[in-house]
């Protein structure tokens, strides 16, 4: 396993990936889990939450609901929108929790309990 170690804090700016959930796992840049769901944003897509343009893949940044495969968003803004959800938590478009919210789970989005 890869044997690299880093502050919180550092870790977020470093594009490492935490999972809030059983072990709480951390994972460099390298060798962080990646959206597995075959989607590509259509040229002009726009993140759902902030309607600024997302890239033209999938990334650590543009993510893509698993659920639908249309909903897609910025790793930023669907963190800002767990957040306020907290088990409330589901794509900004088809409205999918289960799916969704493992997802976001395993690619380090936190989710409140509350």
């Amino acid at each position: 396993g890869c044997e690299r170690s880093f502050h919180l804090p550092c870790a977020a700016r470093g594009q490492c990936t935490t999972q809030y959930f059983a072990h709480y796992k951390s994972y460099c840049s390298d060798h962080s889990p990646e959206q597995i769901v075959e989607a590509t944003p259509e040229k002009g897509t726009y993140c759902l939450i902030c309607t600024d343009s997302v890239d033209d893949r999938k990334s650590y940044r543009t993510m893509v609901c698993p659920a639908c495969k249309h909903a897609w968003f910025h790793r930023d803004c669907i963190q800002g929108q767990s957040l306020c959800a907290g088990l409330c938590f589901q794509c900004p478009l088809c409205r999918d929790r289960e799916v969704f919210m493992v997802e976001m789970l395993i690619l380090g989005i936190r989710i409140t309990l509350r």
